[in-house]
């Protein structure tokens, strides 16, 4: 058992006063969560190197070694998700503190000053300590990772961090987006679309695709369905290409591009599926240094990951009204043409959240159907949502 009088619980307590924004009374609560190793619920045995793991967190955090602190707890936070549902309280209300104390040793720089924690087979070890047991007992794959963003993370806190990528990156205007989006709902299964090629190679399982040909045509193969696609270059050349044509803006094509050290990100992934690789409600352009966030996918609601992509989402869907009959009508009469599909989910209830001031593409014209001149570009305008 571990004791709340312990310096990991002292000094987290101290920091959820602070860098968590909680009351006393709540850090008294997540406090609470942490006071027992729940061995027999996790079916851990006195063998198991993570057995009696709020003590071996201590231990970790009392020799600095933050890494193999923050290993232990994602490895209790995945055999807690293991049990699935219905889920205890007081494992579910741990899991939610630990995932916090996660965030907090993340924040910690590791410090291990020397070697004194040796394994307990160790005639000459001066202590009985196991930690070096712990240490060895877990593969290097499964270690916490090491991210040069969460740097950033720490020193901003996540909600300044997520405004300040939303806030710079660029999103497009609703006529851009309406006009790819009419264009690909006319051309699905008539005419080939551009797509990724997709890594999936067996055909005839429902809801995958595969790529394949019918004489020089490329077909995206769905649920016995063969639509007409044209498979991307490179991965992203028909984006650029198309946000080059409405826009006159380039990215991604070298030292020349307007949009320097930016990528392109599709929110909903699936870019091997026609109906999302250019459809540009999917597609946002985000700074390099945000973008490895945004390509994980989390189940994990309280990750960084999970909580950009998902404000990215929000926004979207608002912008651009993903929530819409019309949209919604539209959505399912192309997977009827593709066979039953997977519904998508769009999330609303952006009132709730945060206002950003984000940066919106426009067509390069003067909004009333006059192009600029050649080498002029679409004006980018500051909307507030």
């Amino acid at each position: 058992m571990a004791k709340t009088s312990s310096k990991v619980i002292t000094d987290f307590k101290e920091w959820l006063k602070g860098n968590g924004k909680l009351t006393p009374k709540s850090a008294n609560s997540y406090i609470s969560y942490l006071g027992v190793s729940y061995n027999n619920d996790l079916s851990l045995v006195s063998t198991d190197n993570v057995y009696n793991y709020m003590d071996v967190i201590e231990q970790f955090y009392q020799v600095g070694d933050m890494l193999y602190a923050v290993t232990v707890i994602n490895n209790i936070i995945e055999r807690i998700n293991n049990l699935g549902t219905p889920l205890l309280k007081a494992l579910n209300d741990q899991r939610s503190a630990l995932k916090k104390l996660r965030v907090f040793l993340r924040s910690m720089r590791n410090n291990v000053q020397d070697r004194t924690y040796l394994s307990k087979k160790n005639p000459n070890n001066p202590t009985s300590s196991i930690l070096d047991d712990v240490r060895e007992s877990f593969s290097k794959g499964s270690l916490d990772k090491i991210d040069c963003v969460r740097v950033l993370i720490d020193i901003l806190g996540e909600e300044t961090f997520i405004k300040v990528v939303i806030e710079n990156s660029f999103f497009f205007d609703k006529k851009i987006v309406d006009d790819q989006r009419k264009d690909i709902f006319d051309k699905l299964g008539k005419q080939p679309i551009p797509a990724r090629k997709t890594t999936k190679t067996q055909s005839g399982n429902p809801g995958v695709g595969v790529n394949t040909k019918i004489g020089n045509l490329d077909i995206y193969q769905i649920n016995g369905c063969n639509i007409p696609i044209k498979l991307d270059g490179d991965g992203n050349k028909q984006v650029r290409d198309i946000i080059k044509e409405k826009t006159g803006y380039t990215i991604s094509s070298g030292r020349k591009c307007i949009f320097q050290n930016y990528i392109i990100s599709h929110l909903w992934g699936k870019a091997y599926d026609p109906r999302y690789f250019t459809n540009f409600w999917n597609i946002v352009i985000v700074p390099a240094w945000a973008n490895s966030l945004l390509d994980k996918e989390s189940g994990d609601e309280d990750s960084i990951e999970f909580k950009l992509k998902d404000m990215f989402k929000k926004i979207c869907v608002a912008l651009y009204g993903l929530d819409d009959f019309q949209f919604s009508e539209e959505w399912d009469d192309m997977a009827s043409r593709m066979g039953p599909t997977s519904n998508e989910k769009f999330p609303s209830n952006i009132s709730k959240n945060p206002t950003y001031q984000i940066s919106v593409i426009h067509e390069k014209n003067d909004g009333a159907g006059l192009s600029y001149g050649s080498s002029q570009v679409g004006r980018i305008i500051l909307q507030v949502i």
